[in-house]
C-alpha cells in the first residue's frame, strides 16, 4: 500500500507501526499485557487505549487482563473507526460529537437534497430511481442507499472523494458526474470536512511538526483486527510516524501467504497466460493450503497491504502450535505451517472434533446442538458454557428455538445461554409488537392479527386483558362475525364493498347491544345482538373496545405529515398509551428503553437536519424500521452459552466452536449493491464483499476452535425429504478430508464426522445406546418408549395378527370393581364413542386435544358446511323461531349480495325436502315434545347412565316418536343417540318408532331403527369398552366400527 502522507513528512525521528503476529488471539493477548505492564503511565489518570474490532473482543480482552493481572481499570477498548473520529476531534478542536458524515447523517442531508437534484440536468438516474410518483419512502429509500454508497467510497477510495473535491472526475462512468456533483454540494453546505479531507489535513499537521494530544503521546494499540478498509489503515500508519503504535495482528499462518492463489483463481490465470501465448509453468501460482488460499482472500489482500509501506516492522513472535491433536488441529496446523500434508491425517477418533450435523429443520438443528454439547461437559476437561460460541448468518430465526431448547431452567439438563447480534426486533417480543403497529397503516385490522398484538403481556397489562380475558374475546368476536376491517369507509379505502358486515364496528354493535338486551332479544335498529355477553366477563369487553379504538386512532395518526421532533413526541406518547412500561420484568423495561432510544435517535438525528420540515409516516417508519433492524450487542456479561450472528472480527478463540445453517445458497451470503455503486464496477483487490467476508468468517471460526468445531445445516426438505446440499464451504471443507485419507479411509472418517438425524426428536434411533446420533432430552424420553424396542416394518394396512392379538389383550383388561355408584350422562358416553383417543389422553395425561383455535379474517364468500349445517337446523327448528335472509347476514356469518341470496334459496330447498321426507314417514303434521331426562341403572357396573330424551315427536294420531332430521350425512354416531334416547325412554322392550333423516349426496335418505331384544346388553358392552378405552388406547378403528 502507498501512503501518500509518508512521502510528504517533514517531520524528525519519524517511527515505524510493529505488527506482531500471531495465529492465537490468546498468546497475543499475552503480548500485549506484557507490552502494557512493560511501558506503563507516568500519569495513573491517563488510561491507556486498546482499539478492538469488536465489542466483544474488548470484553473478552479485559476479562482476560483482569484473571491474570487481578484488575483491568483505565483500559479503553474503541472500536476503530470511533477512535480515528475522537483523534480528529481532539487535534482539531473544532469538531462536534456526531459528524455531519456519518451514515446516519448523510441519509438525512441527502434526502433532504434529493427533491432539488433530481430536477437537475445530469441526474437521470436519481430521476429513475425516484419513480415519476416520487413517493416518500422511495426517496428515503435512495438517501439511505446513497450514504451507504458515499460511506464505502470514503473508507475505500478515499482518493476519489478528494478528487471530486478538486473538481477533477478518475473515472469514465456515466453516474461518476451525478454523484461527484452530489457530493460536493454535501461537503459544501456543512462546515465540516469529510473524514477523508479532515485526516489528511490532521495528519499533515501532525507530520508537518503539529503537537501530539496528550492522550496519544505514549501511544496506543490495535489489537485483534484481521484487517482495515484501507482510509483507517493508512491513518493509523501514518499516525504511528509521530506516535508509538503496535498492530496485534492475527494472522492464521505462520509464513508470509500474500501470495497464494485458490483453485479456482489458478484455472482463470492459466486460462488467461495460454490466451496469451504464454506457459504454465511461467505463471509462477503458489497454492499453498488450498483452505487458506479458497477462504482467506480479505486476509491475504489484507497481508499485502501492511507488507507494502516502508516504515512497517514485522515480527512473528506470537506463533504456536494449535493445542488439539485431533482432527481440528490437524487442520489448524496445516493452516499455520502452509502445507496441507506435514503431516498424516490423525486417524478416527472416538469423539470426532470436526462434526457436520445434516437435520430437517432450523429447530432440530438446535436440538441436535444441545445433544452434542452435553457430552462435551463430560468428555472436555473443565468446560464451562461461557467457552462454547454458537453463530448462524441467520441467528434471528434461531432465537425461538434456541428460547424453547435451551430455555427449560426446569431441566437438571438445562445450559445457561445469552443471545447477542441479533436485530433489535428479534431481542424481545415487545419490540416486534411495536413494529406491528408501525405498519397498520398498511393493515387490514383482521381478527387473527388484533388479538395477536394481545399475546404481548405489555399490551395485555395497559387495558387489563389476560388470557381468560382473550379466550372470551375470541369466541364473542367469532359469534359477532367480526372477519376484518374497522368500518364500512375503512373497507371503501380498500377497494371493497361499503358495508359494515363483517367489521369492527359492526361487531361491537352486536356485542353492546347483546349485553344491554341480554340473550334471546330481537333485532333492534338493524343490529342483531349477540348472545352470551353477559356477566363479570363482560368488563373485558369494554376494555377491548378501548384498545381496538386506540389503534384505531394510531393508524389515522400516521396520516398527518409532522416534523421529525413531532414525530417523535407523538410516538413515544404511542408508546406509553400502548404498552404497560411498569409491571413487566427487567428484560421487558429494557425492550421498553431500546425503543425510547431508537425513537429519539431518530428524531433528534432528522431534526438536526431538517429542521421543521414535514415528514410522510412511510419515511419515519422506513428509518425506524432501520434502528430497530440494527444487531445489537448482548446485555450480558460472561454468562452461559453465546449465540451470536456472524459478523467480521468477532471470532474470539473459544473452546467448542459451533455454526448453524451452513446451507447451500445462504452462507456465503449475497447482498446485490446498488446499481450506482461505481466500487462494483471498477473493483480493485482487497474489496470487501460479503460473500468473501463469510469465506473469511469461516477461516476465522475454524482457527478460533480449541477442542471441537460443530457445523449444522438443513440437509432436506421436512415435507418431501428432498435432499438439500451444504454450504460449499462445507462441501470444500470435507471434499479436502477426503482426499487427505483417501479413497480406501474416507468412508469410514465420513460416516464419523458427517452425520445425518432423524426427524423427530423421539425417533427411537436418539435414545439406543450404540447411537451415532443420542439424545439426552428426557422429554422425549417416553415418546420413544412407546414406539418400541423392535419396529414393525410399514406395511398397507395393520397386520391381522398383530391386530388379532391386540384385541384379545384389549378384552382381558379386567376392570377394577366399582366400590360406589357413579352417574353417566349419554353426552360423555357419545363423547368417547365419538373421539375415544381425546377421552383417553384426557383421562390419563391429563391432555386436552382441542381443535387447533384458528382466528377467521375473512368473511363468507361461501357457506361452508358447519355454517350449513347449523344454519339448516335453525330452519328445522320451531317455525317463529326461524330466521329470515336479512336477519342471518346481519349476524355476519351469511354470504352477502347475490351469492348470499343464491346459497339462501338452496338452503331453503335443503330444508323443505327434509321436512317433507319428515312429513311422509309419520304420516302428516306433528309436534316436538319437550326433552325429558331418564336414567336407567346397570348393577353389575354400579352405574347409572342418564340423559335427555330430545328428539321426541307427536304425530297428528296421538302416536309418538323419536325423529333426528340431521342436514348433513347420516353418521354412526346419530344412530348410536336415537338408540340411547330409545332405551332411556322405555327400556329394551320399546318398540317407539326411530327414523333418521340426512342427504346421502344430494339425495335425502332416511333410515328406520329396528327394534332388538339384546340393546340393554349392547349398551352395557358400550360402557365396558369405554371403561377399558379410557386406561388403553381403543384398538379399533371407530369410523370402520359403524358398519
Amino acid at each position: 500500500m502507498a501512503n501518500s502522507f509518508i512521502r510528504e513528512s517533514g517531520r524528525q525521528g519519524m517511527q515505524a507501526a510493529q505488527f506482531i503476529h500471531g495465529n492465537r488471539l490468546e498468546l497475543l493477548a499475552d503480548r500485549l499485557i506484557d507490552d502494557l505492564t512493560a511501558t506503563g503511565h507516568d500519569d495513573p489518570l491517563r488510561p491507556h487505549v486498546v482499539v478492538v474490532a469488536h465489542p466483544a473482543l474488548g470484553r473478552w480482552l479485559q476479562e482476560r487482563i483482569a484473571a491474570r493481572c487481578g484488575i483491568a481499570v483505565n483500559i479503553e477498548f474503541p472500536l476503530p473507526s470511533t477512535f480515528a473520529w475522537e483523534v480528529l476531534r481532539e487535534v482539531s478542536g473544532r469538531l462536534k460529537r456526531e459528524s455531519a458524515f456519518s451514515r446516519e447523517a448523510l441519509t438525512w442531508r441527502i434526502h433532504a437534497a434529493l427533491p432539488a437534484y433530481a430536477e437537475r440536468p445530469g441526474f437521470d438516474a436519481v430521476r429513475h430511481y425516484l419513480g415519476s410518483a416520487g413517493e416518500p419512502r422511495q426517496r428515503h429509500q435512495l438517501a439511505a442507499a446513497l450514504a451507504q454508497t458515499f460511506d464505502e467510497y470514503t473508507m475505500a477510495r478515499p482518493s476519489w472523494i478528494r478528487a471530486w473535491h478538486r473538481g477533477r472526475l478518475v473515472l469514465e462512468d456515466a453516474d461518476e458526474r451525478w454523484q461527484a456533483e452530489l457530493w460536493r454540494a454535501l461537503a459544501d453546505s456543512v462546515d465540516e470536512a469529510d473524514r477523508a479531507s479532515l485526516m489528511q489535513e490532521v495528519l499533515g499537521g501532525l507530520l508537518g511538526g503539529a503537537p501530539v494530544p496528550s492522550r496519544l503521546e505514549r501511544g496506543f494499540s490495535i489489537f485483534g483486527a484481521a484487517h482495515l478498509p484501507p482510509l483507517l489503515l493508512e491513518f493509523f500508519l501514518t499516525l504511528a510516524q509521530c506516535v508509538p503504535l503496535r498492530f496485534y495482528q492475527p494472522n492464521p499462518c505462520l509464513d508470509y501467504w500474500g501470495d497464494i492463489v485458490s483453485a479456482r483463481e489458478q484455472v482463470r490465470q492459466r486460462q488467461l497466460w495460454n490466451r496469451h501465448g504464454r506457459r504454465e509453468d511461467e505463471a509462477h501460482l503458489e497454492s499453498g493450503h488450498p483452505l487458506l488460499a479458497s477462504w482467506g482472500g480479505i486476509g491475504r489482500e489484507y497481508l499485502k497491504a501492511i507488507h507494502a509501506p516502508e516504515l512497517v516492522v514485522h515480527d512473528d513472535d506470537a506463533f504456536a502450535a494449535p493445542t488439539s491433536s485431533g482432527l481440528l488441529g490437524w487442520l489448524q496446523a496445516g493452516i499455520l505451517m502452509l502445507d496441507p500434508a506435514h503431516a498424516p491425517p490423525p486417524p478416527l477418533e472416538a469423539a470426532p472434533s470436526v462434526q457436520v450435523h445434516g437435520c430437517p429443520s432450523r429447530r432440530r438443528e438446535v436440538e441436535v446442538l444441545r445433544d452434542a454439547l452435553l457430552p462435551l461437559f463430560e468428555t472436555l476437561d473443565d468446560l464451562k458454557p461461557h467457552e462454547i460460541v454458537v453463530m448462524s448468518p441467520r441467528i434471528e430465526e434461531y432465537v425461538p428455538y434456541v428460547a424453547a431448547v435451551f430455555g427449560d431452567g426446569d431441566d437438571p439438563l438445562s445450559i445457561p445461554y445469552r443471545i447477542s447480534d441479533v436485530a433489535l426486533r428479534a431481542t424481545h417480543p415487545l419490540i416486534d409488537a411495536f413494529a406491528r403497529i408501525l405498519a397498520l397503516g398498511e393493515s387490514r385490522f383482521a381478527v387473527s392479527e388484533i388479538l395477536g398484538f394481545l399475546a404481548e403481556p405489555g399490551i395485555a397489562r395497559r387495558f387489563g386483558l389476560d388470557g381468560e380475558a382473550r379466550d372470551w374475546l375470541r369466541t364473542w368476536i367469532a359469534d359477532a362475525g367480526v372477519r376484518w376491517g374497522l368500518d364500512a369507509d375503512f373497507r371503501a379505502a380498500l377497494g371493497a364493498a361499503a358495508i359494515d358486515e363483517t367489521t369492527w364496528r359492526f361487531g361491537f354493535n352486536r356485542l353492546l347491544l347483546g349485553y344491554a338486551l341480554g340473550n334471546d332479544a330481537e333485532m333492534l335498529a338493524d343490529v342483531v345482538p349477540a348472545t352470551n355477553v353477559e356477566g363479570s366477563p363482560a368488563q373485558w369487553l369494554g376494555q377491548f373496545a378501548r384498545f381496538v379504538d386506540a389503534l384505531a386512532r394510531t393508524r389515522a395518526g400516521f396520516a398527518v405529515p409532522r416534523g421529525a421532533a413531532e414525530w417523535k413526541s407523538w410516538l413515544i406518547d404511542r408508546l406509553d398509551a400502548l404498552f404497560d412500561g411498569e409491571g413487566g420484568d427487567a428484560l421487558e423495561a429494557a425492550a421498553i428503553r431500546d425503543l425510547r432510544e431508537a425513537i429519539a435517535a431518530f428524531g433528534n438525528e432528522a431534526s438536526r437536519w431538517l429542521g421543521a420540515e414535514a415528514l410522510d409516516f412511510a419515511v419515519v417508519r422506513g428509518a425506524l424500521d432501520a434502528q430497530i433492524a440494527a444487531p445489537r450487542a448482548s446485555r450480558g456479561g460472561r454468562f452461559g452459552i453465546t449465540f451470536c450472528g456472524m459478523v467480521p472480527m468477532r471470532n474470539v478463540p473459544h473452546r467448542v466452536v459451533c455454526v448453524l445453517g451452513l446451507d447451500a445458497g445462504e452462507f456465503p451470503r449475497r447482498q446485490a449493491p446498488a446499481g450506482f455503486n461505481l466500487m462494483r464496477r471498477h473493483p480493485r483487490a482487497g474489496d470487501r464483499s460479503i460473500r468473501e467476508d463469510d469465506r473469511f468468517l469461516f477461516l476465522e471460526s475454524l482457527v478460533a476452535a480449541r477442542d471441537v468445531f460443530h457445523l449444522s445445516h438443513v440437509d432436506r426438505d421436512a415435507k418431501t425429504g428432498a435432499s438439500n446440499p451444504p454450504s460449499p464451504l462445507v462441501e470444500e471443507l470435507t471434499g479436502f478430508l477426503a482426499g487427505a485419507y483417501g479413497a480406501e479411509a474416507w468412508p469410514a472418517v465420513r460416516a464419523s464426522i458427517v452425520r445425518q438425524h432423524p426427524m423427530h426428536p423421539f425417533a427411537a434411533a436418539c435414545f439406543r445406546a450404540d447411537s451415532p446420533t443420542p439424545s439426552y432430552d428426557r422429554r422425549w424420553w417416553n415418546a420413544a418408549r412407546l414406539q418400541g424396542e423392535a419396529w414393525i416394518e410399514p406395511s398397507p394396512f395393520v397386520p391381522a395378527a398383530a391386530l388379532v392379538s391386540t384385541l384379545q389383550e384389549f378384552h382381558a383388561l379386567e376392570l377394577a370393581p366399582a366400590e360406589d355408584w357413579t352417574e353417566l350422562d349419554i353426552g360423555e358416553l357419545l363423547g368417547w364413542l365419538a373421539h375415544p383417543l381425546r377421552a383417553y389422553f384426557r383421562q390419563q395425561l391429563p391432555l386436552e386435544l382441542a381443535e387447533a383455535e384458528r382466528d377467521e379474517d375473512v368473511e363468507a364468500f361461501t357457506l361452508g358446511r358447519l355454517a350449513r349445517y347449523q344454519l339448516a337446523d335453525r330452519l328445522l327448528g320451531p317455525e317463529a323461531s326461524r330466521p329470515d335472509l336479512h336477519r342471518v347476514q346481519r349476524e355476519g356469518q351469511f354470504p352477502i349480495g347475490v351469492v348470499g341470496e343464491q346459497s339462501w334459496q338452496e338452503l331453503l330447498g335443503q330444508v323443505d325436502a327434509l321436512e317433507q321426507k319428515a312429513l311422509h314417514l309419520l304420516g302428516g303434521e306433528f309436534e316436538t315434545v319437550a326433552a325429558e331426562t331418564r336414567s336407567v341403572a346397570f348393577e353389575d357396573l354400579r352405574l347409572r347412565l342418564t340423559g335427555a330424551v330430545r328428539h321426541k315427536v307427536r304425530c297428528a294420531d296421538g302416536q309418538t316418536a323419536l325423529l333426528l332430521a340431521r342436514p348433513g350425512r347420516i353418521r354412526g354416531i346419530d344412530l348410536a343417540r336415537l338408540a340411547l334416547e330409545r332405551f332411556l325412554h322405555a327400556g329394551a322392550e320399546s318398540d317407539l318408532p326411530v327414523f333418521l333423516i340426512g342427504f346421502d349426496k344430494d339425495q335425502v335418505k332416511a333410515l328406520r331403527l329396528g327394534s332388538f331384544d339384546t340393546v340393554g346388553q349392547w349398551i352395557q358392552d358400550l360402557l365396558i369398552w369405554r371403561a377399558r378405552g379410557l386406561s388403553r388406547p381403543l384398538p379399533t378403528f371407530r369410523k370402520s366400527a359403524e358398519a
